[in-house]
C-alpha cells in the first residue's frame, strides 16, 4: 500500500484490491480517547459514510464504488477515480465546472444528504463525469422545513467560502454555482440560499 493522504479523521492509501486500483480509507484509533467511545465513533462514521456515498449514487450523483467495508477495521475500500478536481478545472478556466457541481449538490440536498465538505478538491472528475468524494463529515436530514435549509445552507456556505478566496472572480463564480443549483432545487433554492445569508451574517456578527 502506498499512503496517499493523511487527515485528522483518517488515512488514505492506493492499494491493489484483488486486482483492481483501490483507496482504503482506514479510521485509526485515537490515543485520547476513551477506547469504547473511540471505536464506537470510528464504526459510526465508518458505516455513515458508506450509507451516505450509496444514497448519492441512488439520488443520481456519481461516487467511488465500495468493494468493502469492515467495521472492526475502520475501513472502506473503494475505486480509485482518477483525473483533474473541480479546483483544478476551475483554474484552468473551466468555470462550467460550477454548473455541474451546483446540480450535483441540489441532487444531493433533495435526497437529504448534506455532503459535510464541498471543497473543490473533493469533486474529481473522470471522462467528464464529477465524481463527489470523501462523505466522512456528511449525515442525513430527514424531511423538509427550516432545520433542512440550514443544514443545506451550512453544507452550501464551505464552498461559497472557498469561492470567495478567488478575489474579483468570487461573485461570478458564486452565481455559476447558484445557477446550477436552481436548476435542479427550483424554488428550494431560495430558502436555502436565505439560510446562507443568514449563516453569513451571523459569521459576520461574531467576527466583530
Amino acid at each position: 500500500m502506498r499512503l496517499i493522504a493523511k487527515g485528522a479523521e483518517a488515512e488514505l492509501y492506493e492499494a491493489d484490491w484483488f486486482g483492481l486500483r483501490a483507496v482504503l480509507k482506514i479510521r485509526r484509533p485515537k490515543p485520547y480517547r476513551d477506547p469504547q467511545l473511540d471505536a464506537a465513533i470510528r464504526r459510526r462514521r465508518t458505516v455513515n459514510e458508506v450509507r451516505l456515498m450509496s444514497k448519492a449514487r441512488e439520488a443520481g450523483v456519481s461516487t467511488p464504488a465500495v468493494y468493502f467495508f469492515d467495521l472492526e477495521e475502520c475501513l472502506i475500500a473503494m475505486e480509485f477515480i482518477e483525473g483533474p478536481t473541480a479546483k483544478a478545472l476551475l483554474e484552468s478556466g473551466r468555470v462550467d465546472v460550477l454548473n455541474d457541481v451546483g446540480r450535483r449538490v441540489a441532487l444531493l440536498h433533495k435526497a437529504g444528504v448534506v455532503h459535510g465538505d464541498l471543497a473543490l478538491t473533493n469533486v474529481i472528475y473522470r471522462g467528464g463525469e464529477p465524481y463527489f468524494i470523501d462523505f466522512g463529515l456528511g449525515q442525513v436530514v430527514e424531511g423538509g422545513g427550516r432545520r433542512a435549509a440550514l443544514e443545506f445552507g451550512r453544507d452550501v456556505n464551505v464552498l461559497l467560502r472557498i469561492l470567495d478566496t478567488y478575489g474579483a472572480a468570487a461573485e461570478r463564480y458564486k452565481a455559476a454555482f447558484w445557477e446550477g443549483y436552481r436548476e435542479v432545487a427550483g424554488a428550494r433554492a431560495d430558502e436555502v440560499e436565505a439560510a446562507v445569508r443568514r449563516i453569513r451574517a451571523s459569521a459576520r456578527y461574531v467576527e466583530r
